[in-house]
């Protein structure tokens, strides 16, 4: 028959994008955020910055390799990812992102080789490639979910500004816990303002997920229940463990360690900061997929 259709018309028996998603968007908001912040401090502070074109590659390449793996895991057909390449239909949000984080691995890579053989210069040269795809690897995934039928409390716009906050949170932690493990190599100054940094994305996406809680009715129907299922559902613990050891803890540790300028806590916020923010992803990821689409 000519111009049929094929739709799905019943409830998903299980939750189809499980814990190797939410671990998708963990692994690439650190990956991009330690670029984006990294970034911010290699220009802000040149003279300091040696630590910052050292770790960026590193922790960029780790995660981003994090990322891929579970993203191919993930896959139905795993050894037809290639077919993204080849056979690419750029309206999917899917295929960009696909492009955009090659294109992403590619900037990693001429990093590290920066770093290795004290180019310096090359570095320089990718600087502003680097922060476009650094910026468009973390936002891509928004538009995978804002593209997600029924789905509403997946919305677009909202979804972007998180996975930024994400992204900034995210590579703050990772630097402020790297700088702990090697005995505090940065300046007070800096290590100030990465924690500034880990504050002000903390509180933000604090103001956004408890904002939900309070407003989501005003969506609609269907994303109340999910806030439902949020708050005293199934994935209950994951969403109130990911507020607290998220936002909460770390925003205490940090101004803490701010005030008194004792390392110690900055890096308990930070380690605190990198677990809550799996645990309120993988909640937000699972809960709509709780409800039935029909």
């Amino acid at each position: 028959m000519l111009g049929a259709e094929v739709t799905f018309d019943v409830a998903l028996p299980k939750v189809i994008w499980g814990w190797l998603v939410s671990t998708n968007m963990w692994a690439k908001s650190i990956a991009t955020g330690t670029f984006l912040v990294g970034l911010y401090f290699v220009i802000r502070y040149p003279e300091k910055d040696n630590f910052f074109r050292k770790w960026i590659p590193i922790l960029g390449l780790i995660f981003i390799g994090i990322t891929l793996l579970v993203t191919v895991l993930d896959l139905h057909h795993m050894f037809r990812f290639w077919k993204i390449f080849v056979h690419a239909h750029f309206t999917s949000a899917v295929t960009l992102g696909a492009w955009v984080v090659s294109g992403f691995v590619i900037v990693l890579l001429l990093s590290f080789w920066s770093w290795a053989t004290g180019n310096r210069k090359l570095f320089d040269r990718i600087m502003i490639p680097g922060f476009i795809l650094a910026f468009f690897s973390t936002i891509y995934t928004a538009g995978i979910m804002g593209q997600a039928t029924g789905r509403e409390i997946w919305v677009f716009p909202a979804e972007m500004i998180s996975m930024l906050l994400s992204a900034t949170l995210a590579g703050s932690a990772a630097f402020l816990f790297i700088d702990r493990i090697y005995k505090y190599v940065l300046d007070d100054q800096i290590r100030r303002e990465l924690g500034y940094i880990l504050f002000s994305s903390a509180g933000l996406l604090s103001a956004l997920y408890i904002g939900e809680l309070f407003f989501a009715k005003m969506h609609s129907e269907f994303s109340y229940e999910v806030v439902k299922i949020l708050a005293f559902g199934d994935v209950a613990p994951f969403f109130w463990l990911g507020l607290v050891f998220g936002f909460i803890i770390p925003m205490i540790l940090v101004g803490v360690a701010t005030e008194k300028r004792k390392g110690q806590y900055a890096f308990l916020g930070s380690l605190s900061a990198l677990i809550g923010l799996w645990l309120i992803k993988h909640a937000w990821l699972i809960a709509p997929q709780y409800l039935p689409l029909s």
